[in-house]
């Protein structure tokens, strides 16, 4: 199966170098090591929006880890430093990348692989009909449940594979109920869902709502911005089950939040990774990349879930040992509800 570290697809990315058609116009940013912590701190203290979610105070974090940093620590040394700060954070959408070096991600879940092998695309293959239909590098996957009046959907990532949400309700128009499976979901572009889940509803819905950094001040932020899900083409009201893991994040994470803002949806499986903001793209002077959140994001009750993510209404976790026999616990336990 394939790991997160081979594949990253960053939740509704907007890459903002640090060049620009002005860097011609002004001195180059400063390559020592003590610079380049001070740059990535203080685009941190700028622009990142989650610091209270997660319940981190930056500038205690400046004080502990600025110490470490002086004009003879290494490469190798800064690497560990900054990765050691933003692993405080604990945020699925927070990355230090450098040649030569693994990606680090803040978040333990990502970072440790915790859980990863709970999830197997082959096994819930096995739970399929001969002849599904499936995407490049299994973008998306769906067929009808073996023995059962039901239909399966999996989306690796949010993204043009959810045009094909629309053909899987075309070619199960008759069964008593679906599985959208979002475990393991790494994101991508959220608009897609939005776009496409309009058959799943027969009246306007509000969603979730989202406010964005535009200065630097900690509270500068443009206005609340409502997000809703309105009809579109034919409705389908069928009972559907949704499954969920600790590596559902961004955009999956929101397309969770428009599957269950529908009544006729049960949520099934996992807590998700709880990292829901846009994630922007920032470049260091020696050549390293780094991600942050610039984002704050509240559900339709009003509470954020970053840093939390979404509980199931349903809890229930697969076991490595089912798995290695070819057993999908959470998946047969949708089976189950819906039969």
């Amino acid at each position: 199966m394939m790991q997160p570290a081979k594949r990253i697809i960053f939740g509704t990315l907007l890459v903002g170098l640090l060049t620009g058609c002005d860097s011609m116009f002004t001195e180059p940013p400063a390559n020592d090591p003590e610079s380049i912590f001070e740059n990535l701190w203080t685009t941190f203290n700028e622009e990142y929006a989650p610091f209270e979610e997660r319940n981190v105070n930056w500038q205690e974090v400046y004080r502990k880890y600025r110490p470490k940093v002086n004009s003879n620590t290494t490469d190798g040394e800064l690497f560990k430093i900054l990765s050691a700060m933003l692993e405080i954070l604990n945020d699925g959408h927070v990355s230090l990348t450098a040649p030569n070096r693994d990606i680090f991600y803040s978040n333990k879940i990502k970072r440790d692989l915790v859980d990863n092998g709970l999830f197997n695309v082959s096994v819930l293959k096995s739970y399929l009909e001969h002849g599904y239909k499936e995407g490049a590098e299994n973008s998306f996957i769906y067929g009808k449940i073996k023995n059962e009046n039901l239909a399966y959907i999996y989306f690796d990532h949010v993204g043009q594979n959810f045009f094909k949400l629309s053909d899987f309700l075309n070619d199960y128009p008759d069964v008593l109920g679906y599985i959208i499976d979002l475990r393991h979901n790494q994101g991508g572009d959220f608009t897609y869902c939005l776009s496409e889940m309009g058959r799943l509803t027969d009246q306007k819905r509000l969603v979730f709502k989202s406010k964005t950094k535009n200065g630097k001040g900690e509270q500068d932020y443009d206005a609340w911005y409502e997000w809703y899900i309105y009809p579109k083409d034919n409705y389908v009201n069928k009972p559907i089950v949704v499954l969920t893991d600790r590596y559902t994040l961004s955009a999956g994470e929101r397309t969770v939040m428009v599957l269950r803002s529908l009544p006729n949806v049960q949520i099934l499986g996992d807590t998700t990774n709880g990292a829901h903001g846009t994630m922007i793209g920032r470049e260091l002077a020696n050549g390293w990349f780094y991600s942050l959140v610039p984002q704050k994001v509240k559900l339709s009750d009003n509470k954020s879930y970053e840093g939390v993510g979404l509980a199931p209404d349903i809890y229930i976790k697969n076991k490595q040992s089912g798995i290695n026999m070819g057993i999908d616990d959470t998946l047969e336990r949708a089976v189950e509800i819906l039969r």
